[in-house]
Formats: structure tokens, C-alpha cells, sequence
């Protein structure tokens, strides 16, 4: 098996993780937190926000391995996790990601 393709599940990986993070936050911004506050459903919040926090934590540990092992250079695992903070920045990572993996496969 060659060196890239031995690094491909990796950066796969950490795609998907990308979208699921990014998709947690956008369904905790978007749908958790107006129930919780105009409709004074705080369990959407309860329940919504533990899953994103996972996913979150899950992410992180997946691109410090990606970094670890040089598969993104330094300052896109930075975009990354910045991205990470913001809703909808988890496409732009995805994207970011796959460029990386379309190069090195």
C-alpha cells in the first residue's frame, strides 16, 4: 500500500467529521436555540448541544492525528478548527479537506 493512500481514511475521516460538526452547529445555532428562547423549549438545547459537542471534540482529535501525521500543513488545520467556530464554516473545511485529499490520492 502506498505512503497516500495508507493517509486517505485519515483525511476521509476528518471530512466527514467537518460536515457532521458543521451540521451539529448549524442545527444548534438555527433550530436549538430559537426553540429554547422563543419558544421556551430549552430540552432542544439539552439535546442537540451534547451531540455537537461531541462531534466537535471528535473533530478536534481527528486533525490534530491529520496534523500529526503532516497531512494538511499547518495553517489549514488552523482554518480548520477556526472554521469550526462558525456556522457554515464546517463546508468550507470540508471543502478545504477534499481539495487536500483529491492532490494526495
Amino acid at each position: 500500500m502506498a505512503k497516500n493512500e495508507k493517509n486517505a481514511p485519515a483525511l476521509r475521516h476528518l471530512g466527514l467529521m467537518t460536515l457532521l460538526e458543521g451540521g451539529s452547529l448549524i442545527a444548534l445555532v438555527a433550530i436549538a436555540m430559537p426553540l429554547k428562547y422563543m419558544a421556551g423549549l430549552p430540552e432542544a438545547v439539552s439535546a442537540v448541544g451534547p451531540v455537537h459537542g461531541i462531534f466537535y471534540l471528535w473533530t478536534m482529535g481527528v486533525l490534530g492525528l491529520v496534523l500529526y501525521r503532516r497531512l494538511l500543513p499547518l495553517h489549514h488545520g488552523a482554518v480548520v478548527a477556526i472554521a469550526a467556530l462558525i456556522p457554515f464554516g464546517g463546508l468550507f473545511s470540508h471543502h478545504l479537506v477534499r481539495r487536500r485529499l483529491d492532490r494526495t490520492t
